[in-house]
């Protein structure tokens, strides 16, 4: 599982290829999460005036919405993670991760790690 923080549309977005994961389970785990970002965030004056998308202001403590992005469901979740967080940061597109690329990006990642020039963000 991978979780994005939304600074600027104050959300939590959380990503997971298993099967197995029960989203309204896993949102509940993640409750806390919802609570405790936002306010440290207002603790150490991240945000100034008008920049939150929600209706939340700086002296209403805002819980923020937690979504589950629909990604394909997979067994071999370790090697999506790891290419979603690859392509989020660099902002491409998820539909580029499938599984038909995945023997490519497993072989990709071994040679990367065997050169020791693995990708590290």
């Amino acid at each position: 599982m991978m979780m994005q923080f939304g600074n600027v549309e104050t959300e939590i977005e959380f990503f997971t290829s298993l099967v197995k994961a029960d989203g309204e389970i896993l949102k509940e785990e993640l409750a806390l999460l919802s609570i405790t970002i936002p306010n440290l965030l207002n603790t150490f004056d991240f945000y100034e005036e008008g920049v939150y998308t929600n209706d939340c202001n700086r002296d209403w403590w805002c819980r923020w919405p937690i979504e589950r992005v629909d990604v394909p469901q997979q067994g071999d979740c370790g090697m999506f993670v790891l290419k979603y967080i690859e392509l989020l940061s660099t902002e491409i597109p998820l539909a580029t991760c499938t599984s038909q690329n995945m023997p490519f990006f497993r072989l990709k990642l071994a040679a990367e790690i065997l050169r020791r020039d693995a990708y590290m963000p």
